[in-house]
Parts: C-alpha cells; sequence; structure tokens
C-alpha cells in the first residue's frame, strides 16, 4: 500500500489534511529503538547489553510505539506541506483516526496556509501625495510657544490668577490624618496647568504671597492609588510666592538660554528650522504610507490568517503591558477583541509589504538602514552615543531594518502611481500625528515644571 494523501478545503484558509499509510515506517523506527534501548537498558538479572527484546518490548513498547507513530506524523506532514505547496502557518489540531495495527495508520490534521496573493501594485491608480515646506511663519510660532515656555518668573504684589506659578508647602489630611504622599515643601504650580487634582488648583486663584489656605478636595475615583480614590481630602496649603510670567525678549540673551552659543536669534532659527524639518518628514512619510496602503488594501482583497491574527493580538497587548510596566503602571487587559480590528489591519499590512518586497525585488543596504539612523540621531545631543546603543542592540537594528524596508516598499509602490500633489500647511500636515502642542525635534525645547499630585 502506498501513501495516500487527501486535502479540503475548508472555511476560509483552513485546511485539512488526512494521511493513510502502512505502518512500514513506523515498524522500522520501533525496531531501531527497541534494539537501541536493548544495548543500553540496566535490568536485574541480565548482564548490560543482555537484556532479551521482547523484555525490553514489553517493559517500553507502547511508549516506543507512541513516540514512533509521532514521530512519522511530524515527518509526513512535512513532506506532504511540501509536496501540496502548502504555505502552512499553524498546525490547530492533529487527530489519530486509525491507531490499531489491524488497519492501515491514518491520521488527519487542521491547519491554516497563507492566503494567495495576485498582488497588484499601484499601476493606473490615481494617488494625492501630501507635500508642505516649512515657512518662516513656522519658526515664529514655535518662537512664540518657546517665549511662553521660558518665561521670566517675577514676584507679582498681587492676588494669584491662572498662569501664575506659585512656591508652597502643603500637607493633606483625609479623616484628620495626614496620608502618605500628600506633603511637599517648596513646590512649584502653574494655576491652570492641570497638574494636581481637580479642585486643588482652582481653590488656589486669589491667593497672596503669605497667606495660609485650607482647602478640600475630592479625589477622582480612578485615582492611581486605590486607597485615595474618590476620598474626601483637605489640604493645608501656605503660599510663600506668588510669580508672575514675563514673555522674555527675543535676543542673544534668549538663545543662549536655549543652548545656542554663538550666532544668536538667527542661529537659533536655523536650529529650529532643521528640527521642523525632521519633524515635517516623519509626518509626511507616515502620512504617505498610509495613504499607499489604504489604496493597496483596496486594490487587494484576501482572506485573513486567524492564527496570525491572534499572535498580533498577543503582540500589542505585549506591548501596551510592556509600556505600563516602564511607566510603573498596571494595566489589566479584559477584552483582547478590542484589538481586533487593529491586529487584521496590521496583519493584512504586513502581507501586503511581503508581497511587495518580492514583487519588487527588494533589498535593505546598510548604507540605507545608517542614514535612516543619522536621521533619527541628529535630534540628540550627543548622536554617536544614541547610535551606538542601536548598532549594539539586534532588536533596535532589526526594527530600524524594518522601517528602511518600509520607506523602500512605499517608494517603489508611489513610483507606479499616478500622482497629484496635495500642498498643506507645516501645522496641518502634522495634524494628527502629534498633539497641538507639540515638540518639534528641537533639543532645547522641553518641559521643565514638576508634576506633584
Amino acid at each position: 500500500m502506498t501513501i495516500a494523501l487527501q486535502l479540503e478545503s475548508l472555511e476560509g484558509l483552513k485546511r485539512k489534511l488526512t494521511i493513510e499509510m502502512p505502518w512500514d515506517d513506523i515498524d522500522l523506527i520501533v525496531q531501531k529503538e527497541v534494539k537501541k534501548i536493548t544495548s543500553t537498558a540496566r535490568i536485574d538479572g541480565f548482564r548490560p547489553g543482555k537484556v532479551p527484546e521482547k523484555i525490553i518490548v514489553k517493559r517500553y513498547g507502547e511508549a516506543i510505539r507512541q513516540d514512533a507513530m509521532q514521530k512519522t506524523i511530524d515527518e509526513k506532514l512535512k513532506e506532504a506541506f511540501f509536496e501540496k505547496k502548502l504555505n502552512v502557518i499553524e498546525i490547530t489540531h492533529v487527530d489519530l483516526e486509525q491507531a490499531e495495527p489491524t488497519a492501515p495508520f491514518k491520521f488527519s490534521a487542521l491547519f491554516e496556509v497563507l492566503p494567495e496573493i495576485a498582488f497588484k501594485n499601484l499601476e493606473g491608480q490615481v494617488l494625492r501625495k501630501l507635500v508642505a515646506t516649512i515657512e518662516e511663519k513656522d519658526i515664529d510660532e514655535v518662537l512664540v510657544r518657546l517665549q511662553k515656555q521660558y518665561k521670566e518668573w517675577v514676584e507679582a504684589d498681587r492676588a494669584a490668577v491662572l498662569d501664575d506659578k506659585l512656591i508652597i508647602d502643603f500637607v493633606g489630611y483625609r479623616n484628620g490624618e495626614a496620608f502618605a504622599g500628600g506633603k511637599a515643601e517648596g513646590a512649584e504650580l502653574t494655576l491652570g496647568s492641570k497638574q494636581f487634582i481637580p479642585g486643588f488648583e482652582e481653590s488656589l486663584v486669589g491667593v497672596k504671597s503669605g497667606e495660609q489656605k485650607t482647602i478640600s478636595v475630592i479625589f477622582p475615583t480612578t485615582y492611581h492609588e486605590s486607597s485615595l480614590a474618590g476620598a474626601e481630602t483637605t489640604f493645608d496649603v501656605t503660599v510663600h510666592q506668588v510669580l508672575e510670567g514675563k514673555l522674555r525678549e527675543l535676543n542673544e540673551d534668549f538663545a543662549t538660554l536655549l543652548g545656542v552659543e554663538d550666532g544668536g536669534v538667527e542661529a537659533l532659527r536655523v536650529e529650529l528650522r532643521q528640527g521642523l524639518e525632521r519633524e515635517l518628514a516623519v509626518a509626511l512619510r507616515e502620512e504617505n504610507k498610509k495613504r499607499v496602503f489604504t489604496k493597496l488594501k483596496e486594490l487587494n482583497v484576501f482572506n485573513v490568517p486567524n492564527a496570525l491574527i491572534q499572535e498580533e493580538i498577543a503582540r500589542i497587548i505585549h506591548t501596551i503591558q510592556a509600556e505600563a510596566s516602564r511607566r510603573k503602571q498596571k494595566v489589566n487587559i479584559t477584552d483582547k477583541g478590542q484589538f481586533a480590528k487593529q491586529a487584521q489591519d496590521n496583519v493584512i499590512v504586513g502581507l501586503l509589504m511581503r508581497e511587495a518586497v518580492e514583487a519588487f525585488n527588494l533589498k535593505v543596504e546598510s548604507a540605507q538602514v545608517s542614514q535612516l539612523l543619522e536621521e533619527k540621531m541628529s535630534a540628540y545631543e550627543d548622536p554617536t552615543q544614541m547610535m551606538q546603543l542601536y548598532y549594539n542592540n539586534e532588536a533596535l537594528l532589526d526594527q530600524l531594518k524594518g522601517e528602511a524596508m518600509e520607506i523602500l516598499i512605499v517608494e517603489a509602490l508611489l513610483n507606479t502611481a499616478q500622482i497629484e500633489e496635495e500642498r498643506v500647511s507645516f501645522e496641518d500636515a502634522i495634524k494628527g500625528t502629534h498633539n497641538h502642542d507639540h515638540e518639534h525635534g528641537h533639543k532645547h525645547d522641553q518641559d521643565h515644571d514638576h508634576h506633584h499630585e
């Protein structure tokens, strides 16, 4: 009897393969294993290597047979997948349909395969490509934000108003007793910044230097410290200073404050332009990539393997939990289904990228990786040190290679499309990529406010 294969297509990308075969291969494995054990077995009453095979079969025969069947299943499935040219993602179930020597050995396997994609590029498709440039007014707007961020704080001989900064001591009480973490001395608080729990800052509008005030606030029910969540508390506050923020003049001193030692404001503008150009390049790259793959997904519709979706859901959750752990927070995810759509979309894009790499015969060169890394690191004070961090970390380097390949794929696809440029302002280009009060990649544009709760 020869080996008989039966392949069935089930729902979507699910397949069932049934294999029926003689016991010859299994018997041969069993015989070899019995001889191997016989040559080394130590059993009371027999000299080493002289144990009769029937004793070995009686004692270990069933375990040897089970192991031989498993090895045969693994081997025959591998051979069948190769013969049938099946790109198997995951074997979900194996069923022993006939496992007794009275009839041919028969088993079946359920599995998912990769979809066969008749890849279509963007040839003949109209694609609106986002383009933008940095104007002088964009740099002016950043300078205004920096002026507000780096205000000069002077004492105000009046009652505090929103945007003033207070220097305060405070002690928090719950049920008349001070609670842990509710005390600070010389704390800085900008009114309206929402650094403190709701009600705290609002209660201090109108205070003056030297004033002492007791305020009542209720902690949010979602507060991270469970013992204080929803708690009614009071705070004894001593106001040492009320400070008013004055905008600094755009002059050489201001440039020096931001780390520009030579060249004054003009040199600062040059540095800011470089930062904005880095940010704009990333924003345009991301938006145009999204547009390319949106069009590509419309042209290439196929079944998505559930196994890959589940893997991607697990990866997304792991990323969320790792980030929460890095921030020393806890996250409890009970509904994995909320990530299904995102995971499916990620898998579709991944499979299309794989097809594009093959279709365009793309390969990432080391020079492309180096160039991308230099672009990324140019915003740092010490780019050499940061670059070395990447080169010494295989995971970071692989991530960088993946980004470089993405860029190659998008460029190749754009070259097949009919491009119509959509020119927008800098602000419109980065909208949705960053928050309104975004950083511009400028190494001096940092928030120095403290966050007391």
